[in-house]
């Protein structure tokens, strides 16, 4: 969760709504549905990200949601709140002081793709900005 949250710059809310159909991996591409604005766009996928997701898929399996929870023989995704006590929890077992939440992972997902070279407006799409 942490490394698509980060590796994609995802918003919390986008991030726990991902469908194992919303991958495409021959592409490398995420398709975002209904983030901020009720808009979908598609998000770009680095090889070792979707590694890591095909290894997660392996190893669990999932369906329908890629981060699911099971209530009454009902799968529904994870509460945006599980996703930030992971972040937490993890932060701390890393030694990490500063507050750090996933609005954290998606700031320095847009500093480190600025620091190696994305165009702006690509990066505005990335990210489902209306305005740069």
């Amino acid at each position: 969760m942490i490394a698509l949250c980060y590796g994609c710059g995802l918003r919390v809310g986008e991030l726990v709504n991902i469908k194992v159909s919303d991958i495409d991996g021959q592409r490398q591409l995420l398709k975002v549905c209904q983030g901020k604005g009720a808009k979908d766009r598609l998000v770009i996928i680095s090889p070792s990200l979707l590694n890591l997701l095909r290894h997660y898929w392996q190893s669990y399996h999932p369906q329908d949601w890629l981060f699911g929870v099971k209530y009454h023989d009902n799968m529904y995704p994870i509460h945006p709140s599980s996703l930030r006590k992971v972040i937490k929890k993890s932060a701390a077992l890393a030694g990490i002081t500063k507050p750090c939440s996933p609005h954290s992972l998606r700031h320095a997902y847009a500093t480190h793709q600025l620091t190696a070279g994305m165009l702006l407006n690509q990066l505005q799409h990335q990210l489902g900005h209306k305005s740069i």
